[in-house]
């Protein structure tokens, strides 16, 4: 997993999440995991995770793969859709 620096210190200051803190949300056997069809390009594809992690508990990721590594975009405590999406996924 590989963010740039730069961007991993935007994202903490503007929504007060850090990548570094959130590595485990691949762990998270409930996690929901999807491409992002309105954020992907022809050149990029796009995609999202919801799912729980130790230091914040739920958290959306937008990532891509790059050279075969997830590359973190930007993340953010999840908003009220993204939660009942996790909680239907909980449910199966």
């Amino acid at each position: 997993m590989i963010w740039g620096e730069y961007k991993r210190e935007k994202v903490i200051r503007e929504r007060n999440t850090d990548f570094a803190q959130i590595l485990d949300i691949f762990d998270d056997p409930f996690a929901v995991d999807f491409q992002d069809l309105e954020h992907s390009t022809a050149n990029e594809t796009r995609y999202k995770i919801i799912g729980t992690t130790a230091f914040y508990g739920l958290i959306t990721l937008v990532y891509t793969i790059a050279d075969s590594q997830d590359r973190f975009i930007t993340a953010w405590k999840s908003d009220e859709w993204e939660t009942n999406e996790y909680e239907q996924n909980r449910k199966w």
